[in-house]
């Protein structure tokens, strides 16, 4: 830790060695080289002290002494490209991390390349995308091994763009890291990651930039035999590569040449009555940028235009409804020519259409039942009115102002009823109400057995059932646990013939994951045979095998065992000194699953079976490779 902080300080004070000199070399030049002394060197006016001159090379290093002033004016106003703001960044180049896998184990270099991809949504704040790889070799216990690891991170990334040659940043990136079995002595891992920390840019270019030095933390929470117990790895990373830059701000547009005349036209009153032969005003605001006379020349797509000048008139008479533009040409006699135009609309005459408003009684019905609409259309001008009916769902029956809903055949949800009233213009309105459909209530009996379904898992001893006796294994306190949710369910499915027993058989962590998956595989067979045996339809059983992938952990566990409301405080002690015990006879189970409800089967392991040390006992183990210790005591039957 301590060579690593080292290398963090001097890393530091090697990044901020540039920059300090720029910072010096600009305040000590600011009045011998600054823009009034050269103004008054070439004899040019003073209004030259307010332009900032860059420096002229990339380490910022004080430039020599000059025999001439500087001569070259036009370079005054050019920003300097570390100051300036690129939209995209993409870099790329070697990285190095020193990877510090905990106690007792030592650190390790490892070497690669990193790649990545800043948008910088402001002068100062960027957001990274960053993907690295390593390779590496270490000495475990005295075994030579080689691997590889890498990183995706992401983050926010902190510019400080005030120098013309440096940027300095600073950033924080989480995300992922993936690792192969050498670092972690067990399987691959992908695991959490972050990094945090900063570096500096010399800028050579607007599109090319040295990433001088780049020094970050970095954690990663990688568990294995090759890693120290607290899962989480301290690292150092360090980097250099080149940066490509792109999306510069452009620079502005030469100024606009003088144009010819400009023109905006207008018509009021933008719309009219067919038939009403009412004028409308044509106004047209133009100007000369030379100030000469303007003339005016109009055409219109229906109607006349009256006028020569910046008014017109357009006569609406004998056109029909619809929109009429009128176009007018402005000329200022040298060449210069602009257009513009106004629309003007043509309407009928309005009509009064019909109103309508709907209504259900009742407006909440059982599946089956009906529902009386009431559709009340009026016509403000009196005209007759027709009636047409639609609905969501269901069937609507009548053509007038009242109608009948019918929600026979159809399940329970709200349903959309319309109803649409047509005078004999054609003119109509539309309204709607909703009806909800309830499913009726299940009947009583279903309802307590769906309450008093016994879904408990099952629990399995250590190993079993084995491959040579695939129906062995079922103990007799998990056999009566069985029995009981075969008559339930049976009787259940009378009720709700698509039910579903959904298994899902566990194993606990020792042995392989092939193992594993073939011995939960026999778990969930042997759950399912049995219930099959009692009476239970086979097509009603669905089963899942997941091997020690969704073990509970040992917290889990512990959370059980302090929530048994069978044990006492002494004998929750006892257990929980023997937790490694219990984990493992809780992960050996069938969880059972009710599909119509979603409900899960309650884990409680059954301690005060009688049958309980051949379920607790670790003897034999899921894997012949290792022995365990003994298992947890058993808890006394309660009378």
């Amino acid at each position: 830790m301590k060579r690593k902080r080292g290398l963090i300080a001097a890393g530091i004070l090697f990044v901020s060695l540039p920059l300090a000199a720029q910072e010096r070399n600009g305040g000590a030049d600011s009045a011998a080289n600054g823009p009034a002394a050269i103004a008054k060197s070439n004899g040019e006016s003073a209004s030259l002290a307010g332009v900032r001159l860059h420096p002229r090379n990339a380490l910022a290093l004080p430039d020599a002494p000059r025999a001439t002033p500087f001569p070259a004016a036009a370079n005054i106003t050019a920003e300097a490209p570390g100051r300036l703001v690129p939209r995209y960044e993409l870099a790329g180049g070697y990285s190095y991390v020193n990877f510090n896998p905990g106690s007792p184990f030592p650190s390790f270099n490892n070497n690669g390349g990193s790649g990545s991809f800043a948008y910088n949504a402001s002068r100062y704040l960027g957001l990274v995308a960053e993907f690295s790889g390593y390779n590496l070799g270490r000495d475990v216990s005295g075994t030579s091994g080689s691997g590889s690891w890498n990183t995706w991170l992401f983050g926010p990334r902190l510019n400080l763009r005030r120098f013309d040659y440096f940027v300095p940043f600073a950033e924080f990136l989480v995300g992922g890291s993936h690792v192969d079995a050498q670092i972690t002595g067990d399987t691959s891992q992908n695991a959490f990651a972050l990094a945090a920390g900063g570096g500096v840019d010399v800028v050579f270019s607007k599109h090319v930039a040295w990433r001088f030095a780049q020094i970050d933390y970095l954690m990663t929470n990688f568990s294995g035999a090759n890693l120290g117990g607290t899962a989480r790895q301290n690292n150092l990373r360090l980097g250099t590569g080149i940066v490509i830059r792109f999306g510069l701000p452009s620079p502005p547009p030469p100024p606009a040449p003088k144009r010819p005349p400009t023109a905006s036209c207008s018509a009021s009153p933008a719309s009219v009555y067919a038939g009403s032969n009412d004028p409308v005003a044509v106004h047209v605001s133009a100007s000369s940028p030379d100030n000469l006379p303007l003339t005016y020349a109009y055409t219109a797509s229906g109607g006349g235009v009256d006028g020569n000048g910046p008014d017109a008139r357009w006569n609406s008479s004998g056109v029909n409804p619809g929109t009429y533009t009128v176009s007018v040409k402005v000329d200022d006699g040298k060449g210069g020519t602009t257009s513009c135009a106004a629309d003007i609309k043509v309407e009928e005459k309005p009509h009064h259409p019909p109103t309508v408003a709907v209504s259900a009684n009742p407006a909440t019905i059982k599946a089956g039942e009906r529902s009386a609409i009431s559709c009340n259309g009026a016509s403000p001008d009196n005209l007759p009115l027709t009636y047409n009916y639609s609905a969501s769902g269901g069937r609507v029956t009548g053509n007038g102002p009242r109608a009948e809903f019918d929600s026979t055949g159809v399940p329970p949800g709200t349903y959309s009823l319309k109803c649409e009233v047509t005078d004999s213009r054609g003119d109509n309105a539309a309204g709607s109400t909703d009806i909800d459909v309830q499913q009726p209530p299940p009947p009583p009996e279903m309802v307590r057995l769906e309450q008093r379904l016994s879904l408990h898992s099952i629990y399995f001893p250590t190993a079993q059932p084995t491959v040579a006796k695939p129906n062995g294994g079922l103990t007799p306190s998990q056999a009566a646990t069985l029995d009981a949710l075969a008559i339930d369910f049976k009787q259940y499915l009378t009720y709700k013939p698509d039910a579903h027993l959904i298994l899902g058989g566990h194993a606990d962590i020792r042995g392989t994951k092939e193992y594993n998956e073939k011995l939960s595989e026999r778990r969930v067979e042997r759950a399912r045979g049995y219930l099959v045996e009692k009476g239970v339809p086979a097509d009603h059983i669905e089963v899942r095998a997941f091997g020690f992938e969704k073990n509970m952990s040992s917290e889990d566990v512990q959370k059980l065992i302090e929530a048994d409301p069978d044990l006492t405080p002494a004998e929750r002690q006892r257990l929980v000194r023997n937790l490694l015990t219990v984990r493992l006879a809780n992960n050996r189970r069938v969880d059972v699953t009710l599909s119509t409800t979603g409900e899960q089967s309650v884990r409680r392991f059954p301690f005060n079976a009688k049958d309980a040390l051949t379920l607790l006992s670790r003897s034999g183990g899921e894997t012949a490779k290792k022995k365990t210790p003994a298992a947890a005591p058993q808890k006394k039957t309660t009378p």
